[in-house]
């Protein structure tokens, strides 16, 4: 295995971690170093853990703004990336199931950057990123792939212990020391340890899971059978998929450290902003659910957000509403760029909050033909309906509307129940009717025309008025 042993890997990156708050008093550049990492498939509760089990990030939160209202635009990869790099949902930069590939009339992020005169790099493992699939890293001048160890290229099932993150980390700190002082710097960095399979390392296993068998594992080829009906809710051990996948989380939080760690050695402490986010959350058992796919609970878009950047922002929480395609309007604030489209919604993380009433929107495109075929293959019966199937979500507040495609509508009450297990839209017919027009409005900003398409009538505007949607 590749990886370093944890412990020592951990005392590392801790001290790296300190360095790096340590040294954040100053005043940043006029224009700083950027740099954004995706902890990919992390869930949003990762704060509540033991700090003990996520160090690296329990210490940059203290000294970060921390966002706790934050959404994905999407609960996979692919549209949720895609977002963070064009400042768009979906509906705008298309890029989802049906149409992976990024447009070419599309600008991203690196290209801006690039424009604007920063070195641009991006390091990673998913494959979901790389040029070959969707080109949604076009625009960075260096690209570096890790390999995932001890698998089947392009087989997401037979990933086993290392994820490339180590590689990922490594290239970054070679990159970061190569680099001269006479431009500034945008590093894109995606983490994939925490995605299926669930397979800690032998020293975070020692460390935090001494109770459970070394060899355990979750395969991604079991999350599938569990997708295709083939394995009982009540059979299954949740504590130990839990704990496996947590494990994994633990193992992001170390190479986390070395990200910060490099940052440090480099001398990068007092003119770089740091973003770390995932792109999703995961389902563990969550709704009877495993992976992300198939649905747009709060397990699945509720995310991390930390952005430190001395002397532009206070540390601290925010709760005010944020969308993850809010980072495009953030980096082109920090890098002195103008989105060359409108961008509904992508605002700056570094102006004034949001207001409280701002509406978040997530979509999930009808999943790919193969992924249905892929599931009704390992089990003939398979109710196709529940899971070939697009879906639209609306968050104003607490009150949270998902329509399917085929009809399906819940409405939930975050308020009263946070784990989304009782659907109101019958009760709450007013609500429906409010966040229906108001997603139809948020979307229509893609449509020829833009949001002047739709008109609210006066009973659901005012009902909106009432619910706090709009002024």
């Amino acid at each position: 295995m590749l990886r370093a042993p944890f412990r020592l890997f951990l005392i590392v990156a801790c001290f790296g971690v300190a360095a790096f708050l340590a040294g954040g008093c100053g005043e940043p550049a006029p224009r700083p170093n950027i740099v954004l990492v995706v902890l990919d498939t992390v869930r949003e509760d990762v704060a509540a853990r033991d700090p003990a089990a996520r160090p690296v990030l329990a210490a940059l939160a203290a000294e970060s703004t921390v966002f706790t209202n934050a959404w994905a635009t999407a609960p996979w990869t692919v549209p949720s990336h895609a977002s963070m790099f064009t400042g768009l949902l979906a509906a705008g930069h298309h890029c989802t199931h049906q149409n992976p590939r990024l447009d070419a009339d599309k600008t991203t992020l690196a290209e801006l950057l690039g424009q604007a005169g920063y070195a641009t790099a991006a390091f990673y493992s998913n494959p979901w990123l790389s040029d070959r699939t969707t080109g949604l890293l076009r625009g960075f001048a260096t690209v570096q792939e890790a390999p995932v160890q001890g698998g089947v290229a392009g087989d997401a099932g037979t990933w086993r212990g290392d994820q490339g993150g180590r590689a990922s980390v490594g290239w970054f700190r070679r990159w970061l020391r190569s680099r001269g002082p006479e431009q500034p710097f945008f590093a894109f960095v995606n983490l994939l340890e925490a995605h299926l399979p669930y397979d800690p390392p032998a020293d975070v296993r020692r460390h935090l899971l001494p109770q459970r068998d070394p060899d355990d594992l979750v395969t991604g080829e079991w999350g599938m059978e569990y997708q295709a009906g083939l394995h009982a809710f009540g059979e299954v051990d949740w504590a130990r998929h839990r704990d496996l996948y947590w494990g994994d989380v633990a193992t992001v939080d170390g190479l986390l450290g070395g990200i910060v760690a490099a940052l440090t050695e480099a001398g990068h402490v007092e003119d770089t902003v740091l973003i770390v986010c995932s792109d999703h959350g995961e389902n563990l058992g969550d709704h009877g659910l495993v992976d992300h796919q198939f649905s747009l609970h709060e397990s699945l878009l509720a995310v991390p957000l930390i952005v430190r950047a001395p002397g532009l922002l206070a540390a601290g929480e925010r709760t005010e509403p944020v969308l993850l395609s809010d980072i495009f309007a953030t980096v082109g604030d920090l890098a002195g760029f103008t989105a060359p489209v409108p961008t509904p919604h992508s605002r700056s993380l570094l102006g004034g909050p949001a207001p409280a009433g701002r509406a978040l929107v997530a979509e999930y495109a009808r999943p790919q033909g193969h992924l249905v075929g892929s599931l009704a293959r390992l089990n003939p019966d398979l109710d196709r309906g529940a899971i070939d199937r697009a879906l639209r979500s609306i968050r104003v507040g607490d009150v949270r509307l998902t329509l399917a495609d085929d009809g399906e509508v819940q409405l939930h009450d975050l308020a009263a129940d946070p784990g989304q297990e009782h659907n109101v839209f019958a009760e709450r017919p007013g609500d429906v009717k409010a966040l229906r027009a108001l997603l139809e409005q948020e979307l229509a900003a893609y449509r020829p025309g833009g949001r002047s398409e739709v008109e609210l009538d006066e009973a659901t505007r005012e009902k909106l008025r009432s619910l706090g949607y709009v002024r």
